[in-house]
């Protein structure tokens, strides 16, 4: 049943029992992880492990996720589940005291995690028009998956926690780990001079701590109340610049900065 909601002003008033049929994407699960990553390899560049040989106790100064490589197999013997595989890269930046100065240097650590998330079973394919095609135009086939309608996978992943740095020596004989072998050229050119893969006689370790959500979605059709139409009501015509007071006073007061949980829990009323 479609419950009715007014309010006093006549804003955003609900009061029929009109449904419209909209298409968006439903969520079928979601995974909420949080990793305390050790042991994390930081491969640096060469001009990083030149001073990492004078410094000793480097700390971490930053640490965020510039790419993450998504990967979903269907498992064989649970219909509708699905194997998520990502691929985090880290942007890491440590801090070295060399002979009482300050130095920054950068690397990269990769790092692998695996969920299981229901998505659904569905075997068709999907075709979608383009309104910009030529009417007399071939198809390309090459660009035709069969099967097309896997789940959509999406990742929120908050800045990872910087917890521990430690340096490890005499670690010739430790091979990185199979992930590092095929870095991403992308992702190796956002480094001045490239990244040291080779072997040296000590390395950079990491611990850092990760929040992430991990939900899986469809495309779905779904009947939802409908009020009306989106038509703009607000005026967007810029403020004059010339009297910063008048434009300030007409900014509204940001209230869910200082009442953040009040404002949350209003909205879900």
């Amino acid at each position: 049943m479609i419950q009715n909601s007014c309010t006093t002003n006549g804003q955003n008033c609900c009061c029929n029992d009109d449904v419209c049929c909209i298409d968006t994407c439903r969520i079928y699960d979601t995974s909420r992880t949080q990793d305390c990553i050790e042991g994390l390899r930081v491969v640096l560049t060469p001009e990083g492990m030149k001073v990492l040989e004078n410094c000793r106790s480097p700390r971490a100064k930053e640490v965020r996720v510039i790419w993450a490589q998504i990967n979903t197999d269907e498992l064989p013997f649970n219909s509708g589940y699905f194997q998520v595989n990502i691929r985090y890269y880290f942007y890491v930046v440590l801090t070295c005291c060399v002979n009482g100065t300050s130095q920054d240097i950068e690397g990269l650590a990769i790092s692998e995690k695996t969920v299981v998330l229901y998505g659904g079973e569905g075997n068709v394919s999907v075709f979608k028009s383009d309104t910009d095609s030529d009417p007399c135009a071939t198809p390309n086939l090459n660009n035709v998956i069969p099967g097309s309608n896997r789940p959509k996978v999406v990742l929120e992943v908050a800045t990872p926690i910087p917890l521990a740095v430690s340096v490890v020596e005499n670690c010739n004989g430790i091979p990185l780990p199979p992930e590092y072998d095929n870095i991403p050229q992308q992702i190796s050119c956002l480094f001045d001079g490239g990244l040291d893969t080779g072997c040296h006689t000590m390395a950079v370790c990491l611990t850092i701590g990760i929040f992430a959500l991990v939900r899986i979605e469809r495309p779905s059709q779904l009947i939802v109340p409908a009020c009306d139409f989106c038509i703009p009501e607000a005026d967007k015509t810029p403020v004059s610049v010339t009297d910063p007071c008048s434009m300030f006073c007409s900014t509204p007061f940001p209230v869910e900065e200082f009442y953040p949980s009040v404002c949350a829990q209003n909205r879900n009323q």
